[in-house]
């Protein structure tokens, strides 16, 4: 009789460990994969500001550049501020270029042919903000990597155009 009785409570306990093992299997383990795939989403963003992060902090030595600055300076209308105010900005650029980039000897000698065309993109970039905006260091450093983008684009997309700087910059009221 003992050991009927030890045997219908180990056959209770089995039961007992199966149901617990079947609930923990549909239950907790789905739950655990959706809360794995969540930190690992998160832990992919994170890696993806640091890539950019890195990526923007990215310089090269001075021995390595080269720069151009265009022939004159430019005088380009302004977008018209909110208080309805226009002005010019009168502008030289100054293109940083990267000597170990494939693209800088195939374009080095084409940037002076083509010193009206990114000039048009110049305008085209800067004629979209406000003085008010350009007198923000933040939008200002914005405008330049818009410009640099545009100018690589014109170039085949190639990155040789380093970065743009304003080698004078100077607001005019209309």
């Amino acid at each position: 009789m003992k050991k009927g009785l030890i045997n219908l409570i180990l056959l209770v306990l089995m039961i007992t460990n199966v149901a617990l093992t079947a609930i923990l299997v549909f239950a907790v383990v789905p739950a655990m994969n959706s809360t794995t795939d969540l930190v690992n989403k998160v832990a992919q963003a994170i890696d993806l500001e640091k890539e950019l992060k890195d990526q923007k902090n990215e310089t090269i030595s001075i021995d390595k550049t080269d720069t151009y600055t265009f022939s004159e300076k430019m005088p380009i209308l302004l977008k018209t501020s909110d208080n309805g105010e226009q002005n010019f900005a009168q502008v030289q650029v100054t293109l940083t270029l990267n000597k170990d980039d494939e693209a800088y000897s195939k374009y080095k000698d084409k940037l002076s042919e083509n010193e009206n065309l990114m000039m048009i993109e110049v305008n085209r970039v800067l004629s979209g903000y406000t003085a008010e905006q350009l007198s923000d260091p933040e939008i200002k450093e914005q405008a330049t990597l818009a410009i640099r983008d545009a100018l690589r684009d014109m170039f085949n997309e190639t990155e040789f155009i380093y970065s743009v700087g304003f080698s004078s910059f100077v607001i005019v009221p209309r």
